[in-house]
């Protein structure tokens, strides 16, 4: 048999309360701020591209966890490429509760890259 999770009252709950919930605006406002502070100055490289959205993932995540959404797991998805003047499309299909579940996105454009940092948040039941 399955083990449930009880809150302090020893009841189970399905739903975060609303203080609780996930809240995209303000980790929208959050990665902006990540994204304009890590990148102002970088200079487009693809090996060092890599390894700066390996780092703003990171940051991103810390960020998440000081918020302190109860029971909320993350998924950080940080896309950096370069810009040659062609269109870029970048997403994502999810299967999730919509109503605990969510995501919040933002993007940093420079003159020679592009960057967009997705976060998705799931509620553990």
């Amino acid at each position: 048999m399955a083990s449930t999770q009880a809150d302090k009252n020893g009841l189970y709950q399905m739903r975060p309360d609303l203080k609780d919930k996930f809240r995209p605006s303000v980790v929208r406002e959050v990665i902006y701020n990540t994204l304009a502070e890590k990148l102002t100055g970088f200079v487009y490289n693809p090996d060092s591209a890599e390894e700066m959205a390996t780092g703003i993932s990171r940051v991103l995540l810390d960020k998440l966890k000081e918020m302190n959404f109860p029971r909320y797991k993350y998924v950080v998805s940080v896309v950096i490429g370069e810009l040659r003047g062609e269109g870029v499309k970048v997403g994502a299909r999810c299967l999730w509760d919509a109503d605990t579940d969510n995501y919040s996105s933002n993007m940093f454009l420079a003159e020679t890259f592009f960057c967009t940092a997705t976060v998705f948040a799931t509620y553990y039941y």
